[in-house]
């Protein structure tokens, strides 16, 4: 009988909260650009595709003749696109209603509020309509009525509308990654430093000793250093954009390395994208590392309270602009690692908060076949449950 006051019981407590769904996952941002965006373009595809049709079936009956076939080419064309802009704002007003309806009458913004946002997100699709899919669609329309004219009009268009909303998700998702690197780069240039590697995450027993879990793979994998270190993350809400799903958090971080006598002080701007790694052969286990870019400044001062605090104007300027209110939520822990910087680091971390436990982590240098083996290797040898929640979602989790 585990007492639910011990740290065990903790630890016990704190697994069956993420238990139910130990693994979080984002979706594609492929197909969240192209849900969101194709469910507006689908509206204006069903005006699109029927007033190209209804055109069509004019031009060929009570027109027929009297038109030259360029002109008939060409009407047929443009139509769609001009009749198709009367669907792009029905979806996001039934979603401003639905969210106005569902919201609890005390928080509740005046109606107005839920309508401008459809207004933005409507506005939004229909730039992205006249300004890249509404040339591709055309190109491809005119090409295949100038290659395939025994094919039916409706057929071409519905074949261009698809090809080109699939054209507008790619686009935007590169757009985004173009974004992304030209952000890190401007935080470089302002005096960043970043790393990236890949991090698989557990939370391991409460009854394992750290030391016996490093030494296991001290052995296992010839790690040649062990260090111990204290930890003092404060993470900060904020407004950082979500890169093609990755996850930003804004944190400031002071570490103590025991074994050197050592303090680093930094600010960082952190962006993980958790995923699997797929096997083309049956495997016992399933694995689920992050792919993780750490930009940090380090602070050449006494470690701050908050960003206002710090020293460096530019530095302080940038964070500033990324955070999004005074709240914050502390973490502090105990690591205990074992690391070859040239292959893998492996630590475990033990939280000191409400209900203390302990997190094993897998780091490598986008070595995916190493940390699969080291993957294995954990979940063979210790009581384990992998998990994609950071030490940041575990601490809130104790409360859930």
């Amino acid at each position: 009988m585990v007492e639910p006051d011990s740290l065990e019981g903790k630890i016990v407590a704190l697994e069956r909260n993420i238990l139910n769904q130990p693994i979080k996952l984002p979706s594609s941002p492929f197909w969240d650009v192209f849900k969101k965006f194709g469910r507006d373009e689908a509206l204006a595809m069903i005006v699109n595709v029927a007033g190209t049709a209804s055109l069509d079936y004019l031009l060929s009956t009570s027109f027929s003749g009297a038109l030259a076939p360029e002109s008939r080419e060409l009407a047929l064309t443009i139509a769609g696109p001009i009749v198709e802009k009367a669907g792009f704002f029905p979806g996001h007003f039934k979603e401003a209603w639905e969210t106005y309806k569902a919201a609890p009458l005390k928080e509740r913004d005046p109606l107005s509020t839920y309508f401008k946002q459809a207004i933005k997100g409507g506005t939004k699709s229909l730039v992205q309509d006249i300004v890249v899919h509404d040339p591709l669609y055309m190109g491809m329309m005119y090409a295949g009525l100038q290659i395939y004219p025994q094919t039916p009009a409706w057929l071409l268009a519905t074949t261009s509308f698809i090809a080109a909303v699939f054209a507008v998700a790619g686009l935007e998702i590169g757009t985004n990654e173009l974004l992304y690197h030209r952000y890190k780069r401007a935080l470089k240039k302002a005096g960043f430093g970043s790393e990236s590697y890949l991090e698989s995450r557990f939370l391991i027993d409460a009854e394992k000793d750290p030391q016996e879990v490093i030494s296991s793979f001290v052995k296992h994998f010839d790690l040649p250093l062990v260090r111990r270190g204290k930890y003092h993350d404060r993470y900060f809400e904020n407004t950082l954009p979500y890169y093609n799903n990755r996850t930003p958090v804004l944190r400031l971080r002071r570490r103590v390395i025991e074994d050197e006598g050592r303090e680093v002080k930094s600010a960082q701007i952190v962006y993980t994208r958790a995923s699997e790694i797929v096997s083309k052969e049956p495997e016992q286990f399933r694995y689920f590392p992050h792919q993780k870019d750490k930009i940090y400044f380090l602070l050449d001062q006494e470690m701050p309270g908050n960003i206002d605090e710090i020293t460096n104007e530019r530095a302080q300027r940038i964070l500033k602009r990324a955070q999004g209110g005074e709240k914050y939520t502390e973490v502090h822990f105990e690591r205990t690692l074992a690391s070859d910087p040239s292959s893998l680091l492996v630590s475990v971390d033990q939280v000191q908060h409400q209900n203390p436990f302990y997190v094993l982590e897998l780091k490598t240098f986008k070595d995916k076949r190493l940390l699969r083996e080291a993957m294995r290797f954990v979940m063979n040898k210790f009581p384990v449950v992998q998990t994609t929640y950071r030490k940041f979602d575990l601490v809130g989790l104790q409360g859930a």
